[in-house]
């Protein structure tokens, strides 16, 4: 790159390629803004089974599974708990039983692969023809969780509206612990409203966060259950566009889940992520952008963008990086689509824009300043992680996120009236 001229188009073309991913980005979250769509309320119909895979998870499951078989306000005809003891080496099985939920004690040779996926596979395989036979719908939820006590009322009159897969609202047991759980809980409010919420508005399809979510048997009986990546939920929300499945969105009951303490365990946790987000990217993008063409489907090509963010990242990155090496090496100015005041004040709005959106749903205070500079480290080390994540996204092996805490949780805030 020793021609200024070419360097310098090349930092216009990211300019532009940027710009018009943040305008597409930017429009969405207008969407998130104003009251919550309303679901209107159906009689407790639908039959669930509540999956929770666990390896190893003593420390916590007893809190979840006593939030499930007696905090939930729907029939207990209904539902069934049922844990996954995967692989488990310690009391988990047990703990679960003694406080009511079934247990499939699922072991696997030492070869063969490991993690939720194959987790809830082998549920899914348990139960057989019973599922579609007994069940309506089955919700999974990790081991650390608590849940919302309208939380099956709310996915009942989903189901009875016609949505068959439905995430619900994610947030954090543990937010203000430190630098590390504030940054994933601003994170998480961010796009709970800003993406979620305004994707649903919009009739764009939503994601699966990996806990906390719905899926009707129907579903699970048409297109089965081969997601396989480090991100399970990923995958099986792009195989859900796919087969012209929606994915929806419902923000009026929440999951709270432990976030990592450990900057280490939080970067383990989230290099997993980005591993199994390119792994998806790079196998899914090219099926959903042919579908987009020949079906002329333009939810399709939204599911193509949401994979392709990890790249936009990179290519952030890599323009301010380009920047530094035009005016340090070639000492002249770079040509700028827009002036460098811009891009700085664009950055600082979108900084307050995101506290706008986290302070209308965060249950819990947390110091301003605080919360934006936990999210700039956050975010900031989402960039060499993606990077690695890209060079790595073969390597497939499942590392656990350890819980050692249970931790309680009561929401402050009455969402039935919302």
């Amino acid at each position: 790159m020793s021609d200024p001229t070419l360097f310098s188009y090349i930092f216009l073309g990211i300019q532009v390629g940027l710009l018009a991913f943040g305008c597409y980005f930017l429009v969405i979250t207008f969407f998130g803004f104003g009251k919550i769509p309303k679901t209107s309320r159906c009689e407790p119909i639908s039959r669930f089974l509540l999956l929770v895979p666990a390896h190893n998870e003593e420390a916590v499951i007893e809190n979840l599974v006593d939030n499930l078989m007696n905090d939930l306000a729907y029939p207990k005809n209904l539902y069934t708990v049922c844990v996954i003891a995967d692989n488990c080496t310690d009391d988990t099985a047990a703990i679960a039983r003694s406080y009511g939920a079934e247990v499939i004690e699922n072991t696997t040779p030492p070869d063969h692969p490991k993690g939720k996926p194959w987790a809830i596979l082998a549920a899914l395989n348990y139960v057989g023809d019973q599922l579609t036979d007994y069940y309506d719908a089955i919700a999974v939820f990790d081991a650390d969780n608590l849940v919302d006590s309208n939380y099956l009322q709310r996915m009942n009159s989903h189901l009875l509206s016609g949505e068959r897969v439905i995430q619900c609202y994610l947030d954090s047991k543990n937010p203000t612990d430190n630098h590390t759980t504030l940054g994933y809980a601003i994170a998480y409010y961010s796009m709970n409203r800003m993406w979620q919420l305004a994707k649903y508005r919009l009739g764009l399809p939503n994601a699966i966060g990996g806990t906390g979510f719905c899926i009707a048997t129907s579903v699970i009986d048409e297109i089965g259950w081969t997601a396989r990546s480090l991100t399970e939920d990923l995958e099986f929300t792009i195989q859900c566009i796919q087969h012209g499945i929606q994915v929806t969105w419902c923000h009026t009951t929440r999951v709270y889940d432990e976030k990592p303490v450990s900057f280490k365990a939080s970067l383990v946790q989230r290099l997993r992520w980005c591993r199994g987000h390119w792994d998806v990217a790079f196998r899914y993008i090219p099926k959903l952008l042919f579908r987009a063409v020949t079906k002329l489907d333009h939810r399709a090509l939204d599911g193509a963008i949401y994979l392709a963010m990890p790249s936009i990242m990179l290519i952030i990155a890599l323009m301010w990086t380009l920047f530094f090496i035009g005016v340090l090496i070639f000492d002249q100015p770079v040509f700028q689509l827009l002036p460098l005041w811009a891009w700085i004040f664009l950055w600082i709005l979108t900084r307050v824009y995101l506290l706008i959106f986290c302070s209308i749903d965060a249950e819990v205070k947390y110091g301003k300043i605080e919360a934006v500079l936990a999210l700039m480290f956050f975010n900031l080390t989402y960039v060499p992680l993606s990077f690695w994540g890209m060079l790595t996204f073969r390597n497939k092996t499942w590392v656990r996120t350890e819980h050692t805490r249970a931790i309680s949780h009561t929401p402050t805030r009455d969402r039935d009236r919302e």
